[in-house]
């Protein structure tokens, strides 16, 4: 499965930051998208959850760097 992010939302290092806390570094595949960023998930029966749990942890780190 494919994701898009925009590169006004998100950085890289960002996007790289939230896999390794979810632990999908090496999993997930970054790729380049004119000036965004596109995210290859894995293709398994879990696919739609693990993007949607990596989606809430960026979310969470997004709130956590905002609400001080």
């Amino acid at each position: 499965m494919n994701v898009l992010f925009r590169s006004q939302d998100y950085d890289y290092h960002t996007l790289l930051k939230v896999a390794e806390m979810a632990g999908l570094a090496g999993i997930i595949g970054f790729h380049p998208a004119g000036d965004d960023y596109l995210l290859t998930f894995p293709d398994d029966e879990n696919t739609e959850q693990t993007v949607a749990d990596y989606k809430a942890r960026l979310r969470g780190l997004e709130n956590n760097i905002w609400n001080f």
